[in-house]
C-alpha cells in the first residue's frame, strides 16, 4: 500500500474538512451507478478525495468515442474491449491503492438495485437515461440512503443532492417519466468534456460536504452549469416533501416493481421488445428529426421505425420499441435510452 503521507494535505488545510473531515471521508463507502460521463469523473474525484470504498456499477465496454470526456480510460480500454467498470478499478487502484475499488459488470434494474445499494453510506447518480434514476429514488428511498443526482448533455450540468426523510425525492419533483423524445441525449446532441467534468465536479462537491457534515444544505437547491455560456446558476427548491409523492409520501415503489420486466427477448427472432416506461405518446416529428443522424428514419401514423445497421429500431404510438439485431436484453435497453432518451 502506499504511503499516505502527505496525500490528502491539501484537503485537509481546507478548514470545512479538516483531519476529522478526511477521516469521515476515508470511511466512506460510496456507490456509482454507471460509468459513463457521471460517474467516470465522479468515480476519479471521489478516489482521488480518499473515499474508502467504491462500488462501481456498468453495463458497457470502454468505446473510442467516450475517451472525449470519460477520464478514467484509455486507447488500450476501448481497443480490447474492456468493461468500464473493470478499467475504471484498474486506473483507479494505479492513482490511489488506498481506496477499496469493487467493480461489478452488470446493467443496474430493479431486479438488483436494492442489492447494489445495500451497505454504502451515499450513491452517485452516473445513469444516461430517465428509468435509471427512478429506479435508483424508489431503491433510496426505500433503504434510506442518500444519492446525489446528476446530469450532463451538451453544454450543461446539473447536481442535486436527495436525502430520503429530509428532502423532497425526484419524484416530488418530477412525478412522471418524461415522454419517449423529449429529453435530449448525448447520442442526439452531442456532449462537450468540459460539460461531463463540470457535472462530476459538482456531485462530488456535493458528497464531499454530506459525508463531512452528516446533513443536507439547510436550503435545498439544484446546481446548475453550462460549459459553453460560462454560466452557473442555484436554482432554490421546496424545502418540503410532498404528502402525496407515490414514493416518498405513500411509499409506492413503482418502478421497483414493473422496470425488472421492462425487455423481453421475442421467440423465434433476433428482436428484443422494450417496454414502454412512460404514458404519453411518443412525438414522432421531433424524433424524426434527432434520429436522422443515425440512420434512415420512416415514420406514419403508427410508428417510427429506424434503421442503424446493424440494428434496426421501431417506436410504436403506445411507446414500445422493439429493437431488432440482436437478442441482449441490456443492450437493446442502452440503445433505447441512447437514441430514445428514457
Amino acid at each position: 500500500m502506499a504511503s499516505t503521507q502527505g496525500r490528502y494535505s491539501r484537503q485537509e488545510l481546507f478548514q470545512p474538512i479538516g483531519r476529522a473531515g478526511q477521516e469521515r471521508i476515508r470511511a466512506a463507502r460510496v456507490l456509482v451507478t454507471g460509468c459513463g460521463g457521471l460517474g467516470s469523473n465522479a468515480a476519479s474525484l471521489l478516489a482521488r478525495a480518499g473515499v474508502g470504498f467504491l462500488r462501481i456499477v456498468d453495463r458497457d465496454l470502454v468505446e473510442l468515442s467516450n475517451l472525449q470526456r470519460q477520464m478514467l480510460f484509455e486507447e488500450a480500454d476501448a481497443r480490447d474491449g474492456i468493461p468500464k467498470a473493470s478499467a475504471a478499478a484498474r486506473r483507479i487502484a494505479a492513482v490511489n491503492s488506498d481506496v477499496r475499488v469493487e467493480p461489478v459488470v452488470a446493467d443496474l434494474d430493479s431486479g438488483n438495485v436494492l442489492q447494489l445499494v445495500e451497505g454504502v453510506d451515499l450513491v452517485m447518480d452516473g445513469f444516461d437515461n430517465f428509468e435509471g434514476r427512478y429506479i435508483l429514488n424508489d431503491a433510496c428511498v426505500k433503504q434510506g440512503v442518500p444519492w446525489v443526482n446528476g446530469a450532463c448533455v451538451g453544454s450543461t450540468a446539473m447536481a442535486q443532492l436527495i436525502v430520503p426523510g429530509k428532502t423532497p425525492c425526484l419524484r416530488c419533483m418530477h412525478r412522471e417519466l418524461p415522454a419517449p423524445g423529449a429529453a435530449e441525449t448525448c447520442d442526439m446532441v452531442g456532449i462537450i468534456g468540459p460539460a461531463a467534468a463540470l457535472a462530476g465536479a459538482l456531485q462530488v462537491a456535493i458528497a464531499l460536504r454530506y459525508i463531512v457534515e452528516g446533513a443536507p444544505p439547510a436550503e435545498n437547491a439544484i446546481l446548475c452549469g453550462d460549459a459553453w455560456d460560462l454560466s452557473m446558476e442555484r436554482l432554490v427548491l421546496p424545502a418540503l416533501r410532498r404528502p402525496d409523492c407515490p414514493c416518498c409520501g405513500l411509499g409506492r415503489y413503482e418502478f421497483l416493481e414493473t422496470s425488472a420486466r421492462a425487455a423481453t427477448t421475442l421467440c423465434g427472432r433476433d428482436a428484443v421488445q422494450v417496454r414502454a416506461l412512460s404514458s404519453q405518446r411518443p412525438d414522432f416529428s421531433v424524433l424524426a428529426a434527432r434520429l436522422g443522424s443515425v440512420g434512415t428514419v420512416h415514420v406514419n401514423d403508427y410508428l417510427l421505425r429506424l434503421r442503424a445497421p446493424p440494428y434496426e429500431l421501431t417506436v410504436f404510438d403506445d411507446g414500445r420499441a422493439i429493437v431488432k439485431g440482436t437478442g441482449d436484453m441490456a443492450l437493446a435497453r442502452s440503445l433505447v435510452a441512447r437514441w430514445i432518451g428514457v
